[in-house]
């Protein structure tokens, strides 16, 4: 969220921006790991947002009290369907 304050406060909210989700281990003690779960992924950027509940628990927490209310006011209309995800096919491995 302290990222997303960031690119909002200094209006880049709207550019493009890459993330990136990794590990740094092998769960289990492995070698490799299977990617899944990109479905459960997808449905959950297609329904994701933010309620008034969430956004006034994120007014109460200490790193972000400072935040200007425009940027609280952003995360009620936050709209995903620009997003675009680039990810292994389903039940690649990885290494």
């Amino acid at each position: 969220i302290t990222m997303t304050y960031a690119h909002w406060k200094i209006g880049k909210h709207d550019e493009s921006a890459a993330f990136e989700l990794f590990f740094r281990k092998n769960p289990f003690k492995g070698q490799y790991t299977v990617f899944c779960g990109l479905d459960e992924c997808l449905k959950h950027f297609q329904s994701f947002g933010f309620t008034q509940d969430d956004v006034d628990y994120l007014k109460s927490t200490p790193a972000l009290q400072h935040c200007d209310e425009g940027f609280f006011e952003y995360l009620l209309n936050l709209d995903t369907s620009q997003l675009k995800v680039y990810a292994l096919p389903e039940g690649t491995l990885a290494f």
